[in-house]
């Protein structure tokens, strides 16, 4: 399993700020005004989540009782202690550039980040391991890397709005990398279900951030991905969630055909009978015993991740 290496994180987030100079452009992106400053902060508790502990507990139930509970590799259980601070660091840096910057690109990713949280807490507690986040606030980590990691994006991400925009696509850039190079390492149905759901929603957050970076005619390049995977990330349609918790692959079954009008009756045959019933005739009659109806299934499942 890849160790984040802080370093060169720090390395390409510095590289991409000194080629646009902090650029300071002061063209607003379109703000979300559902939630004031002060809203969301009262949204929040100690811990910045924002989350609906219903969800929360649907998610967990529907792993309990669609996966398996297997035996867990020290990989596994490392990547799993990863990855829940690894979400919670894209979160804290959105939640922190939001305050900053009040763009709403920001907000709803946040919350998206909060729910991948919530589905690795989910096997966290499955399988009996133990948080690494704990009561741990906004900014404040277990893992000292992780820590430093933190400081370092804000501070960047604090110069300029171009410089928040490519802090979100280095985060996700940085997620894409690790969830693939874990699940190709990991082999528990649940986790690896979790983690495809993770990287959809990466792949999808990404775009935002490249969209927004657009609008400020501001471009990236993928400092941890391949370019081949991060453009076909880019040029694809955005990737819809919910295959852990339902067949992705099972659509809606079609409606039931109507019942076909009945036949007409056969017209009286003509010709000579006798009593024991040894005569000939012929009868012509001719009816639509076919029902049509339609009906779709699909090949996709929808739901969100």
């Amino acid at each position: 399993m890849k160790k984040i290496n802080v370093k060169s994180l720090v390395i390409a987030t510095a590289v991409v700020a000194s080629i646009i100079g902090f650029n300071s452009c002061t063209e607003e992106l379109q703000n979300d005004n559902s939630y004031s400053d002060m809203e969301l902060r009262n949204k929040r508790n100690n811990t910045g989540n924002t989350h609906n502990s219903n969800n929360t507990v649907d998610m967990c139930a529907c792993i309990e009782s669609n996966y398996p509970a297997e035996e867990l590799s020290d990989i596994e259980i490392a990547g799993l202690t990863q990855m829940r601070e690894e979400e919670k660091l894209a979160r804290d840096v959105y939640i922190t550039l939001f305050d900053t910057w009040n763009q709403k690109v920001f907000d709803n990713i946040s919350k998206a980040e909060q729910r991948h949280m919530d589905a690795v807490l989910c096997l966290l507690n499955k399988y009996d391991l133990t948080d690494p986040i704990g009561d741990n606030e906004i900014g404040v980590f277990t893992d000292d890397d992780l820590q430093s990691l933190y400081n370092t994006l804000v501070d960047q991400g604090n110069q300029s709005l171009v410089s928040a925009l490519t802090i979100g696509a280095t985060i996700e850039d940085l997620d894409i990398f690790d969830l693939m190079e874990l699940s190709d390492k990991i082999d528990n149905q649940d986790i690896l279900a979790v983690f495809n759901e993770l990287t959809k929603g990466s792949g999808n957050h990404i775009r935002g951030f490249i969209s927004q970076l657009t609008l400020q005619n501001e471009s990236y390049s993928p400092q941890y991905i391949s370019q081949e995977l991060f453009d076909s990330i880019i040029n694809s349609d955005r990737e819809r969630g919910g295959s852990i918790c339902g067949d992705s692959d099972t659509g809606n079954k079609g409606n039931k055909g109507k019942k076909g009008n009945k036949g007409n009756k056969g017209n009286k045959g003509n010709g000579p009978g006798t009593c024991d019933g040894s005569g000939s005739g012929n009868g012509n009659g001719s009816g639509n015993n076919n029902g049509n109806g339609n009906g779709n299934k699909g090949r996709n499942g929808n739901g969100n991740g």
